[in-house]
């Protein structure tokens, strides 16, 4: 049968104990020789112990040096059958693939995020050039008096078509300001934020806006570090979104949650609307897009932006029944 290394550990401890004990005693029968032979084996013996962790250290720096340099397709190898080591390698194989999962799903968002600044960016610049333009041009010519026309009826024609103009492109420049700001959500200034006095907070202004909803916190002392302003907008624009999807219900309901699961803090706001198709659901977090007929597409963009900022991230789940948008912040230290 062979040995794992567990066993072979205990075997050599043992060994080494015992000819310590021999060792001990040929040299106070004078045994000189001998002694030394045994000696030699305790030392061997030592030195096969201190290869074998030698090597385990080895495989774990070689492992933590590649996960540092961002290569996280590693696994822990061990080239010898044993269940304990094969029990830890196994393990942390898993946590790698989590960490893994994690990072490709905070890259992409980002990637993603940053994408779509850069487009929004060089949209704006373009329309807000040609717009400045036109607005000013229109607006000097809707109101210069031109007497000696003032009463033709091309005149008329003329002065409404310039109005249309202005206020068109008014409304024009107005609206590409509007998407401006996906490409202005700043970096968030990290406190200690109390959850429960956040709610409480939230729960008193949005009551003005006949927005009713529940909230519970666990534990009740729950405090993270976050931007409370930024955190502020997410919520806010979740529970709007949530009044507006149960405003035809009997009994409308939203509820705000918040626990710490893991290393994390867990927000999520869920109403009882009629909820998400699922080819809306895969689309409401890209900017420009919305299923209301007036809405803007910025608002979900906006706090998709904000989790990122956070280094958390958004998501929502809906049946049809409830729909559940679920807010991931990590647990960071107040330093970072």
């Amino acid at each position: 049968m062979k040995l794992t290394s567990k066993q072979l550990f205990i075997l050599k401890i043992l060994c080494i104990v015992v000819l310590s004990l021999t060792g001990a005693w040929l040299y106070t029968k004078t045994l000189y020789f001998c002694a030394v032979f045994v000696l030699a084996g305790i030392v061997g013996l030592a030195c096969s112990l201190y290869a074998d962790r030698r090597k385990l250290v080895e495989r774990m720096e070689r492992m933590i040096s590649e996960i540092h340099h961002a290569d996280f397709s590693s696994h822990f190898s061990n080239p010898h059958s044993d269940k304990e080591i094969d029990s830890l390698s196994t393990k942390m194989d898993e946590a790698l693939e989590v960490f893994r999962n994690r990072m490709h799903d905070s890259m992409m968002d980002e990637t993603e995020t940053i994408a779509w600044q850069k487009l929004i960016s060089v949209l704006t610049h373009e329309i807000m050039n040609s717009i400045a333009p036109i607005l000013s041009l229109s607006e000097t010519l809707s109101e210069r008096d031109v007497a000696a026309d003032a009463d033709t009826e091309e005149y008329r024609i003329m002065k409404q078509a310039m109005e249309t103009i202005h206020r068109r492109s008014k409304g024009l420049l107005s609206f590409v300001e509007n998407y401006r700001k996906l490409t202005r959500v700043p970096q968030p200034t990290r406190q200690a934020m109390d959850v429960a006095l956040l709610f409480k907070s939230l729960h008193q202004l949005v009551e003005s806006d006949r927005i009713h909803f529940t909230y519970s916190v666990y534990p009740v002392h729950l405090m993270f570090n976050a931007d409370r302003s930024l955190v502020e907008q997410v919520i806010i624009n979740l529970l709007k979104n949530a009044h507006e999807a149960c405003l035809n219900q009997v009994k409308p309901q939203i509820e705000l949650k918040a626990a710490k699961v893991g290393n994390e803090v867990l927000i999520t706001v869920s109403d009882n609307g009629p909820g998400i198709s699922s080819e809306a659901m895969d689309k409401i977090f890209i900017p420009f897009y919305s299923t209301k007929p007036n809405g803007s597409g910025i608002g979900l963009s906006l706090c998709r932006q904000i989790m990122v900022r956070h280094e958390g991230k958004i998501g929502v789940e809906s049946d049809g029944k409830i729909t559940c948008f679920k807010l991931h912040f990590p647990i960071l230290d107040s330093g970072k």
